[in-house]
């Protein structure tokens, strides 16, 4: 441009030169052939140029007039010249600025043009080499742009796959729910993601999740979605393979488990029978003794029908052999934890000083037993015969623990204990019975398995380790908790919390429900299954005076019910064949005759009670005698109105 400039001079310069040989009669070509150089000058070297031009050709055109004694139209036309020529510069230098803006915006269009391409190019480079399908729709729904994955899933064409209908290759399986989630995402314009099998070129269905965020343009309105989708049929398969795994480990653990519970109830049985083994010379002797005395009183009966005196004492002899197998099994059943216990307002004290005799003996001379109760005013609601075997139990092992010279001290002490205190015992008011030995102790060891059944640390054939478990049993089955603090050459106590009643002592002994005498006659319908023992207390109840109608089962009664028979009492067992039970045949009995008395009967102890203990009737325990069934048909017979 700064050439064009020096022509634009050199031809202004010319002009001047021009109009000077010509004189001044052609002074207007001046003008004639200057502005097109001042147009040149300014436009493509600026308007510094023009004005040097312009500059060039006044020199010119007033150097014409003093050579030639031009006169004064010569410089009106110059004047007339100027001001033209200046108008020119300043419209040719608008002019300029505004193709100079032209051009600038023209060279930053392309750049931008050609800068869109380089990442167009890079975006659909880098697009194209993702191994996930990728694509960008519009506000309707349509693809207006799909990476190379998403044409390859599909084997067609670009434009074949922006126009494609998903749908028809979607499994038949997913199309109804993921049309449902599609509508609800779209509508949402918020990110979504589905996943279904799709139907890939190949022919084989394949898994893809794909996840669509929702994208704005420069004005925030919303533009439409940018999807990716990824095949993870192998990540499913691999789950899922996973789950089957998980599933057939989960079900070797659970056979496994299943194995180990086996074994471990299998060697529970085998401890229990080992120990069971060691009870030879005890319970199985005692019962073998037992059973030798009924047995042989009743075939000593039989032998001589007639010898009355003989028959009393064989009668007697028979009575006390089955009143101490009673016990026995009552024992047995503590050991286990399921001894069906009968509780009652009991002084302990009383109590204590009651068996301070057999206690003694059992002790013997070479240790010395202190019995020291303190708590004359404490009544405890416990089993008497079982707290008495409890305290046997503990007397017995201190004896066996303590050398000669030795001491056992019993004692009673009310307490007042926080919660959980002792165990997991409430707060309340508790009676503390302990039982100290200066025996040889137990270590940490010892104590922590003192109440496991059939754990003993005494030699074969001395101990089977029922003992402290049968202790254990009824403090718990009693509400309260037995503890033991020991150590080795310290000796032992053990100390047995049992809840305590409030209230008078006397006051609740004396409310004990006294001794039934025979009452009078009652039609009483037996519901027993067992033949012989329907027949013992058949016998029991007709003895004390009353009528008896005998049933099998709980439908054979029923049947006699609905027959019309009239009764003052039912009295039936708790198990029975068929699908009723004692309690479904009382709440059918009462149904059909409002008000009758019920009561339950049962050799079972544990869960089977369950369902009578919530039953609104009493339940007498097996074994049982005649003043036991007077006194439960006296508490639920009522007397009649006098008249």
């Amino acid at each position: 441009m700064t050439a064009l400039a020096i022509s634009a001079a050199s031809l202004a310069a010319a002009v001047g030169l021009r109009a000077i040989l010509l004189g001044p009669q052609n002074a207007t070509g001046l003008s004639a052939t200057t502005f097109p150089a001042l147009i040149i000058a300014t436009l493509y070297a600026g308007p510094r140029w023009g004005w040097a031009t312009l500059a060039a050709a006044l020199v010119a055109g007033f150097w014409a007039p003093l050579t030639t004694a031009v006169g004064v139209s010569n410089g009106a036309v110059i004047a007339m010249f100027t001001v033209s020529a200046v108008l020119t510069i300043v419209v040719s230098s608008s002019l300029r600025e505004a193709l100079l803006r032209l051009d600038e915006a023209n060279a930053a269009q392309g750049k931008a043009q050609k800068a869109l391409e380089a990442t167009e190019a890079r975006f659909r480079a880098l697009a194209d080499s993702a191994p996930i399908l990728m694509w960008v729709t519009r506000t309707d729904g349509k693809r207006e742009f799909a990476n190379q994955a998403y044409v390859d899933f599909l084997g067609d064409s670009f434009q074949t796959a922006l126009d494609f209908d998903w749908r028809k290759v979607l499994h038949p399986d997913d199309l109804p729910r993921i049309l449902q989630e599609q509508v609800a995402g779209e509508a949402s314009r918020r990110q979504f993601t589905l996943e279904a099998r799709f139907l890939r070129h190949d022919g084989e269905y394949r898994w893809v999740r794909s996840v669509s965020q929702p994208r704005w343009g420069p004005d925030g309105a919303f533009a439409g979605f940018v999807g990716v989708g990824y095949d993870f049929t192998d990540a499913r398969r691999a789950e899922e393979d996973l789950k089957r795994i998980n599933d057939l480990l989960a079900e070797r653990v659970e056979e496994a488990l299943a194995e180990r519970d086996e074994a471990e109830a299998a060697l529970q049985r085998a401890q229990k029978l080992e120990a069971v083994g060691q009870l030879t010379g005890g319970v199985a002797h005692d019962f073998n003794n037992l059973l030798t005395v009924v047995i042989g009183a009743l075939d000593l009966m039989q032998r001589h029908p007639s010898d009355e005196a003989r028959r009393e004492r064989m009668i007697e002899a028979a009575l006390g052999a089955a009143r101490r197998g009673e016990r026995l099994t009552q024992q047995l059943l503590a050991f286990s934890r399921r001894q069906a216990l009968k509780p009652e307002p009991v002084q302990v004290d009383a109590l204590l000083k009651d068996s301070e005799a057999l206690l003694r003996r059992a002790v013997g001379e070479a240790v010395r037993l202190v019995i020291a109760p303190s708590a004359p005013e404490a009544v405890v609601s416990l089993d008497p015969s079982q707290f008495e075997a409890a305290i046997m139990n503990l007397v017995v092992n201190a004896r066996d623990a303590t050398p000669a010279g030795g001491m056992i001290r019993i004692e009673t002490l009310p307490v007042r204990l926080e919660a959980r205190q002792v165990e997991a015992l409430e707060a309340g008011d508790y009676l503390c019975v302990a039982v100290h030995d200066t025996g040889s102790g137990m270590d940490a060891a010892t104590i922590g398995r003192a109440f496991e059944p059939f754990f003993t640390t005494k030699p074969p054939g001395r101990g089977t380790g029922l003992g402290l478990s049968q202790v254990y049993g009824f403090t718990h089955q009693s509400g309260g908790a037995a503890t033991v603090d020991s150590a080795p050459g310290k000796g032992a106590s053990v100390c047995l919390y049992l809840p305590r009643i409030a209230g008078d002592a006397a006051a609740i002994v004396d409310a004990l429900p006294a001794r039934a005498d025979r009452g009078p006659m009652q039609r009483v319908l037996l519901v027993e299954d067992d033949a012989q023992v329907a027949e013992l207390v058949e016998a029991m109840l007709r003895d004390l005076g009353h009528e008896v109608r005998r049933a099998e089962h709980a439908d054979a009664a029923l049947a006699i019910l609905r027959a019309g028979e009239t009764f003052d009492l039912m009295l039936t067992d708790l198990i029975m064949p068929g699908d009723k039970s004692g309690v479904d045949l009382a709440r059918e009995a009462v149904a059909l005759r409002a008000g009758l008395p019920v009561i339950l009967s049962s050799g079972y102890t544990g869960e089977v009670l369950l369902a009578a203990e919530d039953a609104p009737w009493p339940l007498l325990r097996k074994p049982y005698g005649s003043q036991q069934l007077a006194n439960t048909i006296a508490q639920v017979i009522r007397p009649a109105p006098e008249k």
